[in-house]
């Protein structure tokens, strides 16, 4: 039966299972050693140092890119990516002719191995060390529960940028394939591949990335059959799908937030506070899943955060007989400071707090309400009370002659403005002058044609829809009557899940990557049982909360909070697994800067420090490619069809020894060896 899907708990899982799975000699220990990518997929599954440290016969845990003194009593726990460099560090450690750091090493590697880089760690090791090695696929980062990311932001501008794309685009859907090969292959699913359609023969990405998909997912899987009456399903869409999105102001906390406050590393949040003694301090929050207070107000509209944190201080105080006074954000402070039984929760929601009058700080000096207004107009192409207007020129070039609206707020009114409507060259340029933004600032509202957008095109108009009128209840804050709108406009990827989940969505614009016998062969085996025969099940107590299906939607070239809280409220709505995952995460404040670079490409990065040179392969390391058939690592490429480069594919594709799906179908779904390739199972003795 299906059971919710946690991407967070599905990685940590994995770390801790293959330490466990790990046995050393009797009177040994183990270390657990990792590369700088490793450390970063552990660290976003929420696996910490004292997760690790409590596994049995664990020591230590060690970075591999710093040197390491010899423990000639510890068999090392090996976690990196398949990388000249982490390879080259493992050499270093059991080089032959010279005295090995560890006694042994168990060798895991988060993505597949390429040929040429196995055979130059087989020739320059010395075998008796290498206890084991296993590709676990794993390469890919744990965001929140239902959200995943490939943390590759440059993948935006190798898919979509002129100067980049007809050199790295086809590297670039190989690289994300084999990721989502590794999400897939970690949540242990064979899905049915969809994608979107683009009426533009030069903006295929989706069907690209999504025909390599089912190209590797049949290498993986190997002609095992989908279980299940309903498989998950996997549909991949891109950024141009949906260029409004990343520009609309959203008024929702973990969004709002985001777009509008410095956030370190997406997620920390630098502020001020009062110290034990009534010093001043400087602290940092951090907004993940470990923040209970967070994880119920992420999704939440600012107004209904102030309201959550407002009636749990009052609780507070009716608790201890406190008399509630003043207005909202100052009171909540007063009362916190008073309450003994607070201290617990002060902290967090004192970080909220700060984050909360930040945000409406900002709204209030620069007009975000009525910016984010005429926005909502502008994706939906309707004013509040549902009227269709002839023009928005008006407004347009009132807010653009408005010297006290931010320079930034005024490109992106233009930007939807360009989208929504058919604005030639001669106005776009009006608009820019009367704008006064730079000239390297029209080039990010200029960009928008490399996402597939027609700026001297109107956008088809829009259809009425009856829960629209839901849609335009007003919200208001006790402090100052201040009107915040609910969204009108609904991201291009609510409606696809809801299509997905309800049967309606159009085939033809989002088709399917197997063949119309493939797919009625799938849909044959939702037989329905004769009501005699079938056994009742009503005694089965919690089936109606399982989830009715499992959905991943990805998009590539980012995804936005608004998207992802939308997959959330999807998944609740329709009881299914939804999980989002992106090539990474953009705010309005990083897509506005990639936007600008995206026709020349993003600088350089800087060049990596100097290295020393990797050790050179053993001379005799062709021969014992050929000769040596007995070899356990020559082995280990029999196992996976041998080392055959594909021509257009950078590293082999995944595969899998029939033994291991045979093993699949008696073990638990939780058994590692039912979806991590295990290379070497015996070195040499």
């Amino acid at each position: 039966m299906n059971q919710p899907i946690s991407i967070t708990d599905t990685l940590k899982r994995r770390f801790l299972e293959s330490i466990d799975n790990v046995k050393v000699e009797p009177g040994r220990y183990k270390y657990v050693i990792m590369d700088v990518k490793a450390t970063e997929i552990m660290a976003s599954a929420g696996c910490t140092l004292a997760d690790v440290l409590a596994r049995e016969g664990t020591m230590y845990l060690e970075n591999l890119e710093k040197r390491r003194s010899p423990s000639p009593n510890v068999e090392a726990i090996y976690f990196a990516m398949p990388t000249e460099d982490s390879v080259r560090r493992i050499i270093r450690d059991f080089k032959p002719n010279r005295q090995s750091t560890y006694a042994a090493a168990h060798l895991f590697f988060l993505a597949a191995m390429d040929d040429k880089l196995f055979d130059h760690l087989r020739a320059s090791t010395d075998p008796k060390y290498i206890k084991s090695l296993k590709e676990l696929f794993m390469d890919f980062y744990a965001v929140e529960s239902r959200v995943f990311s490939l943390g590759n932001r440059n993948s935006f501008f190798n898919l979509y940028s002129p100067m980049l794309r007809q050199v790295n685009q086809q590297a670039e859907i190989n690289s994300i394939s084999k990721q989502l090969i590794s999400v897939c292959a970690s949540l242990q699913i064979n899905p049915i591949v969809s994608y979107h359609r683009s009426t533009d023969s030069s903006m295929q990405t989706s069907k690209y990335i999504a025909m390599t998909v089912q190209t590797d997912l049949d290498d993986y899987y190997k002609g095992q059959p989908r279980s299940g009456i309903k498989p998950p399903q996997l549909i991949v869409i891109d950024r141009t799908v949906d260029p409004i999105t990343p520009i609309l102001h959203d008024f929702y906390y973990q969004a709002l937030s985001a777009d509008l406050l410095p956030m370190k590393d997406g997620n920390k949040y630098e502020y001020g506070s009062i110290g034990p003694e009534g010093q001043p301090v400087d602290k940092v929050a951090v907004l993940d899943e470990n923040d209970k207070t967070f994880m119920k107000i992420r999704h939440s509209h600012i107004t209904d955060c102030i309201k959550f944190l407002r009636t749990n201080v009052d609780t507070f105080a009716s608790e201890s007989k406190a008399k509630p006074n003043g207005g909202q954000l100052d009171y909540i402070r007063e009362q916190m400071a008073k309450l003994p039984q607070f201290q617990e929760n002060k902290e967090k929601f004192s970080a909220h707090l700060s984050i909360l009058n930040e945000c409406m700080e900002y709204i209030k000096h620069n007009k975000l309400v009525d910016i984010a207004g005429l926005e909502q107009s502008l994706a939906t192409g309707q004013l509040e009370n549902g009227d269709i207007p002839k023009t928005f020129d008006p407004e347009i070039a009132t807010f653009m002659d408005d010297s006290s609206v931010r320079m930034v707020d005024r490109l992106r009114l233009l930007m939807l403005y360009f989208i929504t409507q058919a604005v030639p060259q001669e106005s776009r340029n009006q608009l820019f002058q009367l704008s006064r933004c730079a000239y390297g600032d029209r080039e990010i509202a200029n960009n928008l044609e490399l996402l597939g957008v027609k700026l001297d095109v109107a956008a088809p108009p829009p259809v009425k829809k009856s829960w629209i009128t839901e849609l335009l209840k007003k919200k208001s804050t006790a402090d100052d009557d201040t009107e915040y709108d609910l969204p009108r406009y609904m991201p291009a990827m609510k409606g696809i899940i809801d299509g997905i989940v309800n049967e309606t969505i159009d085939r033809n614009q989002y088709p399917y990557t197997l063949a119309p016998e493939q797919l009625e062969t799938i849909q044959a085996r939702k037989t329905v049982r004769s009501l005699r025969s079938a056994q009742p099940t009503f005694h089965h107590k919690g089936r109606r909360n399982e989830p009715q299906g499992r959905l991943i939607i990805f998009i590539a070239g980012g995804m936005t909070y608004s998207e992802i809280r939308c997959a959330y409220e999807s998944a609740a709505a329709h009881n299914w697994d939804v999980l989002i995952g992106s090539t990474h995460i953009i705010t309005p404040p990083s897509f506005m800067e990639d936007m600008r670079m995206l026709r020349s490409g993003p600088p350089p990065p800087p060049p990596p420090p100097p290295r020393s040179p990797s050790p050179p392969p053993h001379e005799e390391a062709d021969s014992q490619k050929s000769s040596n058939s007995s070899s356990p690592f020559s082995s280990v490429k029999n196992v996976f069809g041998g080392s055959k480069p594909k021509p257009q594919v950078q590293q082999p594709v995944p595969q899998r020894p029939t033994s291991q799906l045979q093993q699949q179908q008696h073990h638990s779904s939780s058994s590692e060896a039912s979806k991590v390739k295990e290379k070497i199972k015996g070195f040499w003795k």
